[in-house]
């Protein structure tokens, strides 16, 4: 049965290389006068599209209210995916039932799905509902509650997971990670993790950065504080009770956004004005794509594969001597911007996963 050429035409156009990935699922084309196709032949063949009746995969996302990118996601790939949404900071909003045969089913007042219906989740970026209402004794229970059946579901499902909690919490430890990097031999700063007061004065005689060792906000009644990467200073803190992660300061020529999905590296180069860390002022940035390096690119497959992740961020810097310094990995990293900013096709191999 031949559905309305101009709405599929206008899907082929929209994402033609990922729809012909998956072309032989979805549609029989009869192309006149030619007998291959190409990206940009594509565009200009007369087709003729007879759709199959084949279901679209389902994906879930869980994310929160507020994360744009998921906006992006939906709105660019309605068509190629069927896609719920479970906003985590707007709990009460859904229906979750766990147990039974049918193990677990999600509804709401827009779609009702069930755990055997599920091709892909897409674990983004949840928040907590607001739970004011609740005295400070119920409000980390009540929390951990609800972190603990949304992981537990992912954490079980047996399709493709971007990516699962346990694997997030466990990867994006920077204690691991900087461990990971040592006995691995990558080329990393000189660092110090701990509460030695004795082995801190190391780093307080010289040019050092403190950074998080964990998130690096915290919450003040309505207002959130958020620590970066700084220089340190001089102090006799004692921090026999409060770990520290401290690098020694590396002068650098520009740092490194990395982004890997599914076998793809997309590799930009980040010149900040602000020589401590490009996220402390977005404004100033310029980007350039380049290629990595393939001894690193090496060292990071084989991380990624250790680390049993399909998709990351990483952080290099580029010392004066064009060595790549590993900062970190970040396992659910934002990617969005660098997509608008230089046109990477990075929400293309995140969909072409998630309905693989």
């Amino acid at each position: 049965m031949v559905q309305d050429v101009h709405i599929v035409w206008e899907r082929l156009l929209l994402k033609p290389t990922l729809l012909l990935e998956n072309i032989e699922q979805r549609c029989i084309i009869k192309i006149l006068g030619k007998s291959s196709i190409s990206y940009w032949g594509l565009l200009c063949m007369q087709v003729y599209i007879f759709w199959q009746e084949v279901e679209m995969e389902k994906v879930l996302i869980i994310t929160s209210s507020i994360d744009n990118t998921v906006d992006y996601i939906m709105n660019n790939y309605d068509g190629v995916a069927e896609f719920y949404r479970l906003d985590v900071d707007m709990f009460p909003k859904y229906e979750i039932v766990l147990g039974g045969s049918r193990q677990w089913v999600i509804s709401c007042d827009e779609w009702s799905l069930e755990k055997k219906e599920l091709h892909s989740i897409y674990y983004r970026k949840p928040r907590l509902p607001n739970l004011d209402e609740y005295s400070d004794a119920y409000k980390g229970m009540i929390a951990k509650d609800i972190i603990s059946l949304i992981n537990g579901m992912v954490d079980d499902f047996q399709g493709r997971v971007l990516t699962k909690p346990y694997i997030l919490r466990k990867t994006e430890n920077k204690a691991f990670q900087l461990l990971y990097a040592e006995k691995k031999g990558l080329f990393i700063p000189k660092s110090f993790v701990g509460n030695s007061n004795r082995r801190a004065k190391d780093f307080f005689n010289k040019k050092s950065i403190i950074k998080p060792l964990t998130t690096g906000k915290i919450a003040v009644g309505n207002v959130v504080e958020l620590y970066h990467t700084s220089y340190l200073g001089a102090s006799d803190e004692d921090i026999s009770l409060t770990p520290v992660y401290f690098q020694e300061y590396i002068n650098k020529q520009y740092e490194v956004r990395m982004t890997y999905i599914d076998g793809c590296f997309f590799t930009v180069r980040i010149d900040s004005e602000d020589k401590l860390d490009w996220r402390r002022n977005y404004r100033g940035l310029k980007y350039e794509i380049i290629d990595c390096p393939p001894n690193i690119s090496g060292q990071c497959k084989g991380l990624l594969k250790d680390f049993r992740l399909n998709y990351g961020a990483f952080d290099f810097i580029v010392d004066e001597n064009d060595r790549w310094c590993f900062l970190e990995i970040n396992p659910n990293g934002q990617w969005l911007w660098l997509e608008h900013e230089l046109q990477m096709p990075i929400s293309e191999k995140i969909i072409g996963y998630l309905v693989g």
